[in-house]
């Protein structure tokens, strides 16, 4: 059994992978549709332009090191000195302390404190919970497959239960009864 690094590790591979061939195929299929009939220059052409240009700074940049962009913005002089090398020794250094400064006075915050910062981070994780999960209770899942389960006993298929979840949002989960009795 592969360890939870291992399967991170076997994740980011298989990430890179996607990403290398996904742009080596915007890179071949984007000129050819552009190329294809009707042609004109339409938003369809704005973005499969976009697709290529994006997929090709990716991959010069995955092969050289320096994308297409840094190597048009090192050739441009009229840059100013200040945004040459952001950010700077001194911005990380500021940055360092200020982190340092941060974790310090958590550390030594009372313990009334330590509570409310805890709560309010809490309050913001369930905050993003709420909008994730949108109103769902705890067993969603388990719910979601007895239902599931039970449409199959009564010979209903996939597609009749895609049917009526999409109702569902059509119709703000008002069932039809309540629709006819209005």
């Amino acid at each position: 059994m592969a360890t939870p690094s291992e399967t991170q590790a076997q994740r980011e591979r298989d990430y890179e992978r996607f990403k290398n061939y996904t742009t080596i195929g915007f890179l071949v299929a984007s000129p050819i549709i552009i190329a294809l009939p009707p042609r004109r220059l339409d938003l369809n052409t704005v973005a499969l332009a976009s697709a290529f240009a994006i997929s090709a700074n990716h991959i010069t940049r995955e092969r050289t090191g320096r994308s297409i962009v840094d190597r048009i913005e090192s050739r441009i002089s009229t840059r100013p000195a200040l945004l040459r090398d952001l950010p700077s020794d001194r911005a990380e250094e500021i940055q360092t302390r200020l982190r340092a400064a941060r974790e310090a006075q958590i550390r030594d915050a009372a313990g009334e404190e330590l509570e409310k910062l805890k709560a309010r981070q809490s309050q913001e994780k369930g905050v993003v919970d709420r909008v994730w999960m949108g109103g769902e209770s705890a067993g969603w899942k388990e719910r979601r497959l007895r239902e599931e389960q039970k449409a199959i006993e009564e010979g209903k298929g996939y597609g009749d239960l895609i049917m009526d979840h999409i109702w569902d949002v059509w119709n703000w989960g008002r069932k039809t009864e309540e629709d006819d009795d209005e």
